[in-house]
């Protein structure tokens, strides 16, 4: 009986948690699907990390969310006939609304 009992008390807890991993998976998933379809079509994309969904209060009551994102894009450079790729690393700022949908980027190329 105090098995179930303690069951019963700690689910919420659990549920909680995979909500939580859902929604940051999600998050990832749009967040790669709009760098890959919109912002660098023809460029190679190479994620290096996320940072953690969080929430946020914005000025535009639309935006609910947002998270960083750090990865690179290769580009091909010609330097002296010779085509070179170069990796270029770049941080996002991604703000999205209550269904995880990216509204707005910030970009910040790191150098």
């Amino acid at each position: 009986m105090r098995r179930i009992i303690s069951l019963l008390l700690l689910s919420p807890v659990f549920m909680q948690a995979q909500i939580n991993r859902s929604a940051n998976q999600l998050a990832k998933e749009n967040v790669s699907e709009y760098l890959g379809s919109k912002i660098f079509k023809a460029q190679s994309y190479k994620p290096v990390s996320f940072g953690q969904l969080k929430p946020c209060e914005e000025k535009d009551r639309r935006i609910s969310w947002s998270i960083s994102h750090k990865f690179e894009i290769t580009e091909s450079e010609y330097t002296l006939g010779k085509a070179m790729s170069i990796q270029h690393p770049y941080v996002f700022n991604f703000y999205m609304d209550s269904k995880m949908k990216v509204l707005r980027a910030e970009a910040y190329y790191i150098d």
